[in-house]
């Protein structure tokens, strides 16, 4: 009889691994890996996504419930410049305070414009002041200066109006 070659039988079955096979294996793995990785990325991309947008629309229901009823309520500049500079500063969102910070700025402009008003007007009035006696014209003109300082005073130092809860 012939004796015919045997074959190794670890390599029959399969149990050694070749290099080809190895580095499929090493392939899945690390395929395994960065899907897996990839995918809880993506996840809490996504889902911090979502947080953001669901806090920026519950941000911006409260600002439109109470902020525009406070600058509504609040005609004068120097309310609302105190309420500009405060949400400038506290605003927890980037989007939002960048906005309180512009409309600071155009508040505060205002407010230095009528600041300047009223000093112009105190230097005027302090001229009829020390006046002993006016003749008609001149107590009309420190009249009408009375009632523009009344008016910027009123403008720069007015109380905050609080709106009130529904």
């Amino acid at each position: 009889m012939e004796d015919k070659p045997v074959k190794n039988l670890s390599q029959a079955s399969g149990t050694v691994p070749t290099e080809l096979q190895k580095l499929k294996l090493i392939l899945d793995v690390v395929k395994w890996l960065v899907g897996s990785v990839a995918l809880v990325i993506m996840t809490t991309i996504i889902n911090y996504g979502f947080r953001d947008r669901a806090a920026g629309l519950k941000e911006q229901n409260e600002y439109a419930r109470y902020v525009t009823s406070y600058i509504v309520l609040n005609k004068e500049v120097g309310p609302r410049r105190l309420l500009a500079q405060y949400f400038s500063m506290v605003t927890p969102s980037d989007k939002l305070r960048k906005c309180w910070e512009d409309y600071y700025r155009v508040v505060n402009s205002e407010y230095q414009a009528t600041m300047k008003e009223d000093s112009l007007l105190n230097i005027r009035m302090k001229k009829f002041m020390t006046m002993k006696a006016l003749n008609p014209e001149e107590q009309v003109e420190a009249a009408e200066l009375a009632k523009r300082k009344e008016y910027t005073e009123h403008e720069l130092n007015a109380g905050l109006t609080v709106p009130q809860n529904n």
